[in-house]
């Protein structure tokens, strides 16, 4: 089975099964991890669902498109390697990627 590690804004890390085809928000959230609000519930209407993505050794993932970089544009703690975690869907090729929660985001909500 495809897992990725998922480390929470106060470090602490869990390993989470993927699913194919499910969103991350949606994997995080039934993994029982509420420090991921998703706010607007994978619509792509805020940010409270902005992680930062690590992905394994040769993997590329596709580009972020104009909704999502809006929503991202709200975002203060906004990197190269942030992303919203309702805008993707898991697929076994991210097996090992490692998640980290952006940090909370007053203007996110």
């Amino acid at each position: 089975m495809a897992t990725f590690t998922l480390e929470t804004r106060d470090g602490a890390r869990q390993e989470i099964t993927g699913k194919n085809g499910v969103s991350l928000m949606k994997l995080i959230r039934r993994a029982g991890v509420e420090e991921l609000v998703a706010q607007c519930g994978g619509s792509c209407a805020c940010a409270t669902c902005h992680v930062y993505l690590t992905l394994p050794q040769g993997i590329e993932m596709a580009e972020s498109g104009p909704a999502e970089n809006r929503m991202l544009a709200t975002a203060s703690h906004r990197k190269l390697n942030s992303r919203l975690a309702c805008q993707i869907r898991f697929d076994e090729t991210f097996d090992g990627m490692a998640i980290r929660i952006a940090p909370e985001d007053a203007t996110s909500f």
